[in-house]
């Protein structure tokens, strides 16, 4: 890979233009990955035949949302096609783009989000809202301005209940990092099943370098190491590597998987 980069560099350098010259180290790269089948080959093309085979899914018949406990599922299951995009229509939620601990996502969906807006504050340090009683870090608001936060997450929590009370099959994913409190996942459900009680619905609980007891045996549960060697879910291009490949793909195709059975659950 550092040989293709030096060479890419190497071949490019005589183009005129910063943005042109780098657009075209870009192109050479990608045909030197092709003609060598490198890593990043390799894993680019079973990548975007699963994509593939994501976005063929009737997706705008079912539901997958977020339960946290930070932006893991919703940003890698946009990645891959499974979830469609905010520009392809598809809104936001709460527990989307934020850290939320277990305990504090099994709180505000139990108490319907009553008090959520009053331990916010701005952490000029860390530059995003915080709110430190709940241990909820909202990573993505870099904008100081209380009242477009409140208004940005009052239309995520909107969201959220419309996906609740409308007649789509829901897939809930709640991903924690370290061991689960199988209590927690336990109420969970419960509070799931409550607003759900009209319409076919699953919860997927990942867990990524931890454990969790004996659940509810109608929890779907989801473990593996977390993180592997040179991987970042939050880098678009890890998927491209061999590393993050094969630990995205076995989640991706555990989320269609049980996406799929809602789906014909929900037609039978």
């Amino acid at each position: 890979m550092t040989i293709i980069k030096t060479v890419s560099r190497v071949m490019s350098s005589v183009v005129p233009g910063k943005e042109r010259r780098k657009e075209a180290r870009l192109k050479i790269e990608d045909s030197l990955d092709m003609l060598f089948r490198t890593e990043k080959y390799i894993c680019s093309r079973d990548f975007e035949a699963c994509f593939a085979q994501n976005v063929a899914l009737p997706r705008g018949k079912f539901h997958i949302v977020s339960l946290g406990t930070n932006c893991f599922a919703r940003m890698t299951l946009n990645l891959w096609g499974l979830k469609p995009r905010k520009a392809d229509g598809e809104p936001s939620m709460p527990f989307d783009l934020a850290v939320h601990p277990l305990s504090v996502v099994v709180k505000y969906l139990k108490n319907r989000f009553d008090g959520y807006f009053e331990g916010i504050a701005y952490d000029a340090e860390c530059g995003y809202w915080v709110n430190e009683q709940d241990g909820i870090k909202f990573i993505h608001e870099k904008e100081d301005n209380r009242e477009f936060f409140v208004e940005r997450y009052q239309k995520r929590i909107s969201a959220l209940y419309e996906a609740l009370e409308d007649d789509k099959p829901c897939l809930f994913v709640c991903h924690v990092l370290g061991d689960a409190d199988s209590r927690q996942v336990d109420e969970l459900y419960q509070i799931l099943q409550s607003f759900c009680a009209h319409k076919k619905f699953e919860l997927l609980l990942v867990v990524f370098g931890g454990t969790v007891g004996k659940c509810c045996e109608n929890v779907k549960v989801y473990t593996a190491e977390f993180p592997c060697e040179g991987y970042s879910y939050m880098d678009k291009k890890v998927k491209f590597t061999k590393a993050g490949y094969h630990f995205e793909e076995p989640f991706v195709r555990c989320c269609r998987e049980e996406v799929i059975k809602l789906t014909e659950k929900g037609n039978a």
